[in-house]
């Protein structure tokens, strides 16, 4: 999405503004980021990768297939990934009982995927509840015949909430098949090998998607995406100016053999890489009010992987800027002087959600003729309906929980 133009259509953010405000909006990075030793290993890792491109090597992007990793040092924890990912995924309609007795049951179209339980509008194929059993821990109940068949069945949340979700079929044997369907879900969940209660302190949490961190580690895939909401100052200020509900963005990586990292642009280090694992050791999240997971769906073909694993290597290392006045360039401009854009691409510098609308546009996803500068990290929100890619589609946001 052009920015730019959403920029000039909110009349009371002016570019003069932002300009005053940078000197504020740079001291605050700073100061933000130097809070409890904030992202410290992005420093080791960054020197690590500038010593791997002098010797003009590439990252090595995850093209291997699900088979190669049992040659893998992480065997056991491979293992458990693709025993948890090996369960079909169901599809069907249920009858759902209305909370209010009034109303009896109401059709719902229903699915389960690796341990997330939804269910649909019949109507409007509106999302009506997402159970995720690997974020909040359930019990499955079940309600006989006087032959011992199931003839319905009910999901309990455990925690202090009266809330319950009760199904049954069209007949007997599509109540017992989704009851033992969802069992298998539930037992191979983290929720079952864990107390796990949190979510009952958010009011109606089964209304949104949510995705655990070891959960979003197990099934994230190149190019996904994450934003974040931040508590300091200058996040606030960002958002104020910005009318956004996110203040940076980062991109997901898997690396071989089977590690996942957050490519981004921070200010004390620059384009960078974190690993997931350490952000989530070190507790970083608690510096967020929120951050999201969104999927990226499209084909990811040798070409995808080689575009993404080249535009990583040449730009980890390039420094961070912030300045307002980046605004002021709209479109891409195209310079005949091959010495000349060589010189430009040693030179550049990188907002984090500009960082992210170049990689996008280098693999094709967003229109090269505008400038990647007029993207903020509110513009591949949810919330921002204009946003459109070509030959992909990013999925709805996902709360990432931590409880874990």
């Amino acid at each position: 999405m052009d920015s730019f133009t959403r920029l000039q259509q909110k009349e009371f953010i002016d570019i003069d503004l932002l300009i005053k405000n940078e000197a504020i909006i740079k001291q605050e990075n700073l100061s933000c980021f130097f809070q409890k030793d904030y992202r410290e290993s992005i420093s080791d890792q960054t020197r690590k990768t500038k010593d791997t491109n002098s010797n003009n090597t590439h990252i090595s992007l995850l093209l291997i297939s699900p088979q190669s990793l049992v040659n893998s040092e992480n065997l056991n924890d491979n293992m458990m990934i693709n025993h948890r990912n090996s369960i079909q995924p169901f599809f069907g309609a249920l009858l759902k009982k209305s909370p209010h007795w009034i109303q009896g049951y109401k059709e719902r179209q229903c699915s389960i995927i690796n341990r997330v339980f939804r269910y649909f509008s019949s109507d409007s194929h509106k999302l009506e509840g997402v159970l995720n059993f690997d974020v909040q821990t359930y019990q499955l109940i079940d309600i006989k015949d006087k032959q011992g068949n199931v003839i319905e069945f009910i999901i309990k949340p455990l925690g202090k909430v009266e809330k319950t979700f009760q199904f049954k079929g069209h007949t007997s044997q599509e109540t017992q098949r989704w009851f033992s369907i969802i069992k298998l879900h539930l037992q191979d969940s983290l929720g079952a090998l864990n107390k796990l209660t949190s979510l009952c302190l958010y009011g109606k949490f089964w209304r949104h998607e949510r995705i655990s961190a070891q959960q979003l580690e197990e099934e994230a895939q190149d190019a996904d995406l994450l934003l974040f909401r931040g508590k300091s100052f200058n996040c606030q200020v960002q958002r104020a100016l910005t009318q956004d509900d996110y203040d940076h963005v980062g991109l997901l990586i898997k690396i071989e053999p089977n590690t996942l990292v957050i490519f981004e642009s921070l200010p004390t280090n620059g384009v960078s890489i974190c690993e997931w694992k350490t952000f989530n050791v070190k507790e970083w999240y608690n510096l967020y009010e929120k951050i999201v997971y969104r999927r990226l769906q499209t084909n990811r073909s040798v070409t995808f992987k080689n575009k993404l694993s080249d535009f990583v290597h040449n730009n980890l290392g390039k420094r961070f800027s912030c300045a307002p006045s980046k605004l002021l360039i709209q479109n891409s401009v195209n310079i005949g002087d091959t010495s000349q854009q060589t010189v430009n691409s040693q030179n550049r510098t990188y907002f984090c959600s500009e960082l992210i609308a170049k990689c996008y546009k280098i693999l094709g996803f967003l229109p090269k003729n505008i400038s990647s500068t007029q993207y903020w990290p509110g513009s591949f929100s949810q919330k921002n309906i204009k946003l459109k890619l070509d030959q992909a589609q990013l999925s709805d946001e996902y709360l990432i929980d931590f409880c874990i």
